[in-house]
């Protein structure tokens, strides 16, 4: 497993902090722009009352005693909470007197100009002019103060701010970790994982999504899995992975078709209870499944106490015919050992007939969209049914087409016989016989 990276919550909170610390650096930068403007602006406030002042005095003063009124105004230092204000130079102009007052700027202060013009309320003419220049200092004072206090509260936000992250990602997460959890089961092979929708949000609709999804897996699987048990793991995996290969809408081939069917059972079975007959059945299909899906074949379907077979469908097999007669002679065995087995338990034993026949038949699906089977059909399975009714107990007939196929692979012994529905001909046809080797 991949090591597993940043969490979302790490991911928000990273997000959050950069937002925040701009949001915050906003603030200050805001709170301390409006800070000074405000002091400047009570700096001109008073600017404004010593101008009024001023030109009180010059309407109940004497020139002499005006003069002497703005030189104190002048020589006097006005400080603030928040600043300090101190008068550079002032200059008032009349027609009859002109009174100007200086001093040396100050090298960190910060000047302001402000020009008035006083007008006769009578006559509306300009009576006098005031020229003020003025210097701040210390309008940073108080500015750390207001930064630790914006700094505590947005320290005390920002924590806020990490636990409802943390407690949203929380809750929001919980549905997802369950969703990975349910995941890794998958991984696991566990197809039956599922989650509990527990909202209508994105997160419910990808887990309704995922819920969806496991129920095709699962169907989807069980499919695959009851149609291993025609056709062997490797042909399955092969339809099923690699659809384009295969023409399952239908196609006409060449196939070794085996039919099979146990002599005597309808007057056996009359002797028998139902479970005793399913039970016998299932002794002996149960090898002979495991024969044919080992050879590659695919077991069409069970009649009554027969089955059928082919070879080359749906895949193209190169030996089809060869497959087909090593896959009778393996259930031939087979059988023999239950027998041998069910004789020292003094139980019913049984012999099959078999017949095997290679022609072109018709492959594919047959049904409805309700119900449907994969199987083949033609005059080709019709003979090889003929071939099995016509097999004694024990006997393997085979068909010339499937003699000429497997050539000298296998030993055969010629026949010639009557075939129902063939004419009163006989019908040269061949025994396959046990190879020595194989020979119990």
């Amino acid at each position: 497993m991949k090591r597993q990276g940043m969490g979302l919550a790490g991911k928000l909170i990273i997000i959050f902090s950069a937002l925040y610390g701009l949001l915050l650096a906003g603030v200050l930068a805001i709170s301390i722009h409006f800070f000074i403007e405000a002091k400047e602006h009570d700096a001109h406030n008073r600017v404004l009352d010593l101008i009024n002042s001023i030109d009180l005095a010059h309407r109940r003063m004497d020139a002499e005693e005006f003069e002497v009124y703005v030189s104190e105004v002048f020589s006097r230092r006005f400080t603030a909470e928040g600043y300090d204000l101190d008068l550079i130079e002032i200059t008032i102009v009349s027609r009859r007197m002109r009174i100007s007052e200086e001093r040396d700027k100050p090298e960190d202060g910060r000047t302001r100009r402000y020009h008035t013009e006083v007008q006769n309320p009578q006559t509306g003419d300009v009576s006098y002019t005031i020229d003020l220049v003025y210097a701040l200092a210390n309008l940073e004072r108080g500015i750390w103060n207001l930064i630790l206090r914006i700094g505590i509260v947005g320290m005390a936000a920002f924590a806020a701010g990490i636990v409802l992250i943390l407690f949203f990602v929380r809750r929001s997460t919980k549905p997802l970790r369950t969703l990975a959890s349910a995941m890794q089961k998958v991984g696991q092979g566990n197809l039956a994982a599922r989650v509990t929708i527990t909202s209508k949000d994105e997160v419910g609709v990808l887990g309704e999504a995922f819920n969806w999804m496991m129920r095709g897996l699962e169907e989807g699987e069980f499919v695959k899995t009851i149609f291993k048990r025609y056709v062997t793991r490797q042909v399955a995996e092969t339809i099923l992975a690699e659809k384009d290969l295969v023409h399952l809408q239908g196609e006409k081939r060449e196939v070794s078709i085996l039919f099979g069917d146990i002599r005597g059972f309808t007057k056996l079975s009359q002797q028998m209870s139902p479970e005793e007959i399913i039970t016998l059945l299932n002794h002996y299909f149960a090898p002979i499944i495991d024969v044919i899906i080992e050879s590659e074949g695919v077991l069409d379907k069970f009649i009554g106490d027969g089955f059928l077979a082919f070879w080359n469908a749906p895949l193209p097999q190169h030996d089809y015919a060869l497959r087909a007669c090593q896959a009778a002679l393996g259930i031939k065995s087979a059988i023999a050992k239950l027998n041998i087995e069910r004789e020292n338990l003094g139980q019913v034993q049984v012999q099959m007939g078999v017949g095997i026949h290679t022609g072109f038949a018709i492959a594919g699906n047959i049904g409805s969209s309700r119900r449907m089977e994969y199987t083949i059909i033609g005059e080709s399975v019709n003979f090889a049914e003929r071939l099995q009714e016509v097999a004694s107990r024990g006997e393997i007939l085979v068909s010339a087409r499937t003699r000429e196929l497997v050539g000298q692979r296998l030993p055969f012994a010629p026949r010639r016989i009557k075939v129902e529905d063939y004419g009163d001909a006989e019908i040269e046809v061949f025994e396959l016989l046990q190879p020595k080797e194989d020979t119990i």
